[in-house]
């Protein structure tokens, strides 16, 4: 039987990707594709076998749902069919792999290959332009990747929204969609999350509150939203609550009228697998939409939220994760109760090298003593004295504070002068290597070296403005932190709400002399005053 009087047996294939276009023009290429499909295999005289339709898939990935059935199908067969689509990118977009199949899986298994509008029929032996159009067809799907990727860039930059759906708490606005409405159903659970983990409710107890309440977790709430919820298969359990969608809402500044984007991206063109992105890498921009959480609640649950809710090998909980600091190396001060002793604090930088510091050690109950005494001791100045402890406390934050700015702001002016120095210093060495006094690799080492350098100093010199900022708001906040305080003057045992809405960190000094002899002073900065220096024997 000649090729022209054979019956051949096809598979009709079509897709279209998400970035064909939207979902009306989706559904009508679809439909015209399988159309000319159909019309072409009865002008041929061809048996259609079946047909399977891939909508909403990138060409550059071949791990489809019906493509992966057709070609599973066809390799079962038991007598030689064809494949048929419109052309040769609806099949793929990725060269290597569309060359794998058509040249070596489908020649191996008798199955034939037919690109209508690219003249592609492997039946035939003039084929010769099939490769570079596969080529071509790759280097589309690479350039609409990378346009796809910056008009996102460009809408990120801009404060726009770039997600597919809005945050939990949110909705995307009718009008503009690259802008986000606070949405008033889901909006006050947002409030009630954060509200219950600033009075000191783990993720997990929070996320086990949300279950008993039947509250639908965001992504069923959205489900609801569509009308999808009932005929979804993917919701057993839609009111399911757990710690990791809590703490997701917890962590995200979205809350706080900013516009986070750029947190995950694709390997690559081809890869569409998601990646998380470094957070120092992600695009912020303020004040892009109405806020659901001011500053000062989002920024004590992030203290709340790192504290360790399960007993460590102590056997007890930290409640002052993040808040212990030595004052020599700067680092956190390690928990533990070396040889089953009282559990205490000392030197993390110590514990690793006993050269490099010293231990700073004090008991864990001791600790907890000291920050409740001098706590309760502003409470009992506050209530005895009135208006005097005010303004006495007024003066000696302004006192302090300042004390610590112009520290600042001289390492800062240090920081600023080394910057430039070393600016100079390239430049320097730049013409050196123009004027072929310094070889090229010395000129790279040598400037590499100063680089490093500065890129230090820049982190140094933001780091010393933050400070700045953040003494100068507590100078002027003494209110705030009276106010603050007057919640827990009944109070009588510290936990860790007390903590993070008072203290922004605590150092322990190295203790001095020994026996009765022995005093140790403890530094306690709090959030809207100056420190307060309390000594133990």
């Amino acid at each position: 039987m000649t090729k022209q009087q054979a019956r051949l047996r096809v598979r009709l294939y079509a897709r279209l990707s998400k970035d064909d276009g939207d979902a009306d023009k989706e559904s009508n290429s679809i439909t015209n594709q399988l159309q000319m499909l159909r019309y072409y295999s009865k002008e041929k005289g061809f048996e259609i076998i079946d047909e399977y339709v891939d909508d909403g898939y990138s060409g550059t990935t071949f791990n489809r749902p019906d493509l992966n059935r057709m070609i599973e199908d066809a390799m079962e067969d038991t007598q030689p069919s064809g494949i048929m689509v419109k052309d040769m990118s609806r099949f793929g977009r990725n060269n290597a792999m569309f060359m794998y199949y058509v040249e070596e899986i489908f020649p191996n298994n008798d199955i034939l290959f037919i690109a209508l509008n690219d003249d592609v029929d492997t039946r035939y032996e003039d084929n010769e332009m099939m490769p570079f159009k596969s080529i071509m067809n790759e280097y589309y799907a690479r350039d609409t990747s990378k346009k796809i990727r910056s008009v996102k860039k460009t809408t990120a930059l801009s404060g726009g929204f770039c997600g597919s759906f809005a945050p939990y708490g949110y909705r995307v606005d009718p009008n503009n969609k690259r802008k986000l409405l606070i949405d008033p159903e889901t909006a006050p659970i947002v409030k009630r999350i954060f509200e219950m983990s600033k009075q000191g409710n783990s993720v997990h107890q929070i996320a086990r509150t949300l279950c008993e309440e039947k509250i639908l977790i965001p992504r069923a709430y959205r489900a609801m939203k569509n009308g999808t919820l009932e005929t979804s298969t993917g919701f057993r359990f839609p009111t399911d609550w757990v710690g990791k969608n809590v703490k997701m809402i917890l962590e995200n500044q979205v809350y706080l009228g900013h516009m986070v984007s750029h947190k995950t991206q694709t390997k690559s063109f081809k890869n569409r697998k998601l990646v998380a992105v470094p957070k120092e890498d992600w695009i912020v921009v303020k004040n892009t939409h109405e806020a659901i959480i001011d500053e000062e609640t989002f920024e004590l649950v992030q203290k709340f939220i790192s504290v360790k809710k399960r007993p460590n090998k102590t056997g007890r909980p930290n409640m002052f994760v993040g808040l212990v600091k030595c004052p020599d190396c700067g680092r956190n001060m390690a928990f533990s109760n070396p040889n089953g002793r009282e559990p205490r604090f000392r030197c993390r930088t110590y514990a690793r090298n006993s050269n490099l510091c010293t231990t700073h050690a004090i008991s864990y109950d001791a600790l907890v003593k000291i920050v409740m005494d001098d706590i309760q001791k502003h409470i009992k100045n506050m209530e005895t004295l009135g208006d005097q402890f005010i303004e006495e406390m007024r003066v000696l934050s302004e006192s302090s504070g300042g004390k610590k700015i112009k520290q600042f702001k001289q390492e800062l002016e240090l920081a600023e002068k080394r910057i430039a120095e070393i600016d100079s210093i390239i430049m320097k060495l730049f013409e050196q290597n123009v004027a072929g006094k310094i070889s090229d690799g010395r000129f790279e080492k040598m400037s590499v070296t100063y680089e490093n350098e500065q890129r230090e100093l820049e982190e140094r010199r933001k780091a010393l403005k933050e400070k700045i900022e953040a003494e100068d708001y507590k100078t002027k906040n003494t209110n705030q932190f009276l106010e603050t305080i007057r919640k827990y003057e009944n109070v009588t045992e510290l936990n860790r709400s007390m903590l993070v809405e008072l203290i922004d960190s605590i150092y322990v000094y190295q203790a001095e002399g020994t026996g009765k002899e022995r005093t140790q002073k403890v530094e306690i900065n709090y959030r809207f005053l100056c420190e307060s220096q309390c000594g133990i024997a």
